[in-house]
C-alpha cells in the first residue's frame, strides 16, 4: 500500500463531500467513480501501511469516509420525505378534484 493510493483516496473523498454538500448530481457521479476506482487500487492490501504517516492518512481515509456516507444517508432520508410530502400532497390535490 502506496502513500499515493492512500492520498487518492482521500482526495476522491474529498471531492465526493464535496458534491455531496453542494448537492450536484452531476458532481456526485463523476466523485462516485473516481472514489471507486482509487478504491480498487487499495482493495488488495492485505497488510496496513508499516509506515506511521500512511497508516494515520489511511485511518483519516477511514474517517472521512465515515462522514461521506453519513451525509449520503441523510441526504436519502430528506430525499425520501421530499417525495412521500409530495406523494401526500398529490393525493389531497387528486381527492379535492374528486370532490369537485
Amino acid at each position: 500500500m502506496s502513500a499515493e493510493s492512500i492520498e487518492a483516496v482521500l482526495d476522491c473523498q474529498t471531492d465526493l463531500i464535496a458534491a455531496i454538500d453542494a448537492q450536484d448530481a452531476g458532481a456526485i457521479v463523476r466523485a462516485s467513480e473516481a472514489l471507486a476506482a482509487a478504491i480498487t487500487q487499495l482493495r488488495n492490501v492485505e497488510t496496513w501501511p508499516s509506515d506511521p504517516l500512511a497508516a494515520e492518512r489511511l485511518r483519516g481515509a477511514l474517517r472521512q469516509n465515515q462522514a461521506a456516507a453519513i451525509r449520503i444517508n441523510l441526504m436519502a432520508h430528506w430525499t425520501r420525505q421530499n417525495i412521500d410530502r409530495v406523494a401526500e400532497l398529490r393525493a389531497v390535490k387528486a381527492r379535492q378534484n374528486l370532490y369537485k
